[in-house]
This record gives C-alpha cells, sequence and structure tokens, in this order.
C-alpha cells in the first residue's frame, strides 16, 4: 500500500526508538518541522512581508475542512482539545434543569469543562459506567432525556481503544433535541471522520496526536447553524467582524480613537476564533493534515487495520491478555494489554517505565495496562519486537 521505507524516513524519530506511543503525543514529520524552521526564520529573522501577510490560521481551516468534511468556516484553529470542548461547553445557554451524559471512560480534557459548567449553573451531570472497557451502547442513549442538552463522548476511548458508534449516538441525541461534542483526538488520522454523515455537531482534536503535529496546535469543528446560538465565553481582537476589525486597526495607526462600546462579533464559527494561538506550531500543524490527507484516510485506516490485526494474532499466540475490544468494528489504533505489574502503585509504573525506556519503545501504562498505539508507519518486525518484549516483563 505504502512505501513504508520512505515514509518512515519522513520521520526522524523513528530511527531512534521503537514507537508505539501516538496516542500520547506523535512523532512529527521532517516536513512540519521544515515548515515551522522556515516560517520561525521567515517571521522573525527575515521580518519578510509575505509572511506576516500569510495566515496559517486559513490554512489549517482549509485543510481540516477536507479532513472531516465540513466548510472552512465551520473550524476553529486551537491550541488543543479541551480548549475546542470548552468553546461549546462555555457557550451553551445553560438552564437549571439541563443535564449533560458523559463516560467513565473519558480523558480529562472531555470531563472537566463539563463539570465546571454543571458546578456554575446548577446542571446535572450523568456518568455513564463501562463494562470491561465497553460502553454499552444501550445504557449510553437509556441516560439521555429531553432534559439532556450535551451527550460528550471521544470516538475513540483513551485508554481501551473502544470506538463508539457516533452516528448511532448521535441520531439518539438528536431525537431528544440535544447535542453530541465529540472528542476526536484517538481517531483522527486513524479512521475516516464525516461530520456530515455522521450527524456531529461539534468537533475537537489536538493535532500533537495521531496527526503528528506540533504541540500547542488542533482544531475544532462547530456546525454552522449551530454557532450562533452559542455566546462565545471569551473575546478578542479578532473575533469581530471584518469592518469593525479594520475600523479599530485604523484608529491604531493613525492615532485617533476607537469605538470601545461592544464591538460586532463574526457571524458563525469564526467569533470563536481564540487570538494568540503560535503562527508557528499553526504552520506545522498545516504541513502535518497536508502530510496526512496526502496519504489518504481509507489507506490509512487499512494499514492500520492490518497492522492491528496482526498485533492480535501475536498476542494471542503469545497468551498475551487483551484489556481492549478486538472486535474491528470497536476498536481503532489502540490496544492496552494486561502486563504483571501494578499501576496503582506509582513505583511499578515507573520500573515499567524504566524498562520499556532501556528496551528503546516509546508506549504508554494507561488504564490499568500497557497501552500500544499502532500508526501506519509502523511494521511487523516492530510488532514483533514490542510483543517479545512484553511477554518476559
Amino acid at each position: 500500500m505504502y512505501n513504508i521505507e520512505r515514509i518512515r524516513n519522513d520521520f526522524p524519530a523513528l530511527h531512534k526508538m521503537v514507537f508505539f506511543g501516538s496516542a500520547g503525543v506523535g512523532p512529527l514529520p521532517r516536513t512540519a518541522m521544515v515548515a515551522m524552521q522556515r516560517y520561525s526564520k521567515e517571521l522573525r529573522v527575515d521580518f519578510a512581508t509575505a509572511a506576516w501577510d500569510a495566515d496559517p490560521v486559513a490554512e489549517v481551516r482549509s485543510l481540516a475542512s477536507q479532513m472531516i468534511n465540513a466548510s472552512p468556516d465551520e473550524i476553529v484553529v486551537t491550541p488543543s482539545t479541551s480548549a475546542g470542548i470548552n468553546l461549546l461547553a462555555g457557550g451553551i445557554h445553560w438552564k437549571r434543569h439541563d443535564n449533560i451524559v458523559i463516560n467513565d471512560l473519558e480523558y480529562p480534557a472531555n470531563i472537566f469543562p463539563w463539570l465546571h459548567q454543571a458546578h456554575k449553573h446548577g446542571v446535572e451531570v450523568r456518568v455513564v459506567r463501562s463494562h470491561d472497557g465497553v460502553l454499552p451502547f444501550s445504557e449510553m442513549t437509556a441516560a439521555i432525556d429531553r432534559k439532556t442538552r450535551v451527550l460528550a463522548v471521544s470516538h475513540v476511548e483513551f485508554a481501551s481503544g473502544f470506538r463508539n458508534d457516533i452516528p448511532a449516538l448521535a441520531q439518539a441525541i438528536h431525537k431528544t433535541g440535544g447535542l453530541i461534542c465529540v472528542d476526536a483526538v484517538q481517531s483522527l488520522a486513524v479512521l475516516p471522520v464525516d461530520v456530515q454523515a455522521m450527524g456531529i455537531d461539534v468537533l475537537a482534536a489536538g493535532g500533537y496526536k495521531w496527526l503528528c503535529g506540533p504541540l500547542g496546535s488542533g482544531f475544532a469543528y462547530i456546525r454552522e447553524n449551530l454557532a450562533e446560538s452559542l455566546d462565545p465565553a471569551t473575546i478578542d481582537y479578532q473575533d469581530i467582524t471584518v469592518d469593525a476589525h479594520d475600523a479599530v486597526w485604523n484608529a491604531l495607526v493613525s492615532g485617533e480613537e476607537y469605538a470601545m462600546d461592544e464591538a460586532p462579533l463574526h457571524k458563525g464559527t469564526q467569533r470563536f476564533q481564540p487570538e494568540g494561538v503560535s503562527p508557528i506550531a499553526i504552520k506545522g500543524l498545516s504541513a502535518s493534515l497536508s502530510y496526512m490527507l496526502e496519504l489518504g484516510s481509507e489507506a490509512i485506516e487499512e494499514r492500520i487495520t492490518e497492522l492491528v490485526d496482526y498485533l492480535i494474532e501475536r498476542l494471542q499466540a503469545t497468551k498475551i491478555t487483551i484489556l481492549s475490544p478486538t472486535a474491528p468494528e470497536k476498536r481503532a489504533g489502540i490496544v492496552t494489554v494486561s502486563i504483571p505489574y501494578d499501576l496503582s502503585k506509582s513505583k511499578d509504573a515507573r520500573r515499567l517505565e524504566e524498562k520499556l525506556d532501556q528496551a528503546g519503545i516509546v508506549a504508554h501504562p494507561r488504564g490499568g495496562g500497557l497501552r500500544l498505539s499502532v500508526h501506519f508507519f509502523n511494521t511487523e518486525e516492530e510488532i514483533d519486537f514490542v510483543v517479545n518484549f512484553i511477554a518476559k516483563l
């Protein structure tokens, strides 16, 4: 499917370690590093006019919209997953008897924004309990009623790797008039994501995991006809209309006063665009998104599926207990396995991390086991190596 050696040469980190850590922080492709270095020099050494006139945010909006089948106008560039989730959590007009449905498999980025709003507004939080790393669909939908404003859920859960049926959950919450907010940080660049076909209202993802972008980068999607019913929790100079922005800037240049009454906001999603996201990081994310789009989401999914199939076969043959779902429709790129360490004890967790480091393996203790994140650049030889390592623990 790919020239795997050429692809591996695109990621300098892969020559230094056996990398199964993309669910934490992925390796940077060379194209992103070069783009950031060049852009940084143009901005801050050369002070080149073309660089200052460039718009990396617009580049990422365009590329991200292609990746998830949205309009660029529906994309907000953010520094992290939680920043994107907070756009919805902080923008809803909450009512006293509303409720929010979450679950016990979520990463804190998709928990604390909702708890914060519940505390501020007296909103009920309903927590669906998992069973062996799986969220039963019937129990998720049973928690939803006419008072549910938001169902907050990950496309792929960070520890067990369980893949939620997002289209079916979206259909269930929409029947009661609620919204679905999807944390897609563990699925973008692993699975094809189509926000239109899946019925997603809001999606958020950091760019530095499977997307292999820089730290401090990410994006969110807000459905266009939803955006204007939300009030931004914070307002920046960038969020006002183009005419108002130009009038203020002209006043700054000319030394005249500018109107200090409330400025009109952009229509739609762009009223949520935060000021101050790093243009260097966003330029790097643009390069990483371009790289992923060139490979193609279907081809990436096919490659990862084949590698995860092989990993599961090898683990089962070696009698290593798999903690993640193994059915193809219930998994993605994460496979978590049982290991002979009590990870509730920090001493044991440190011992495991030391052994991984000594072996040159990047993988993470999560969810009571060792989480292996299988990306398209991994190989069967690397899988054999890590399975043999686990078998000897």
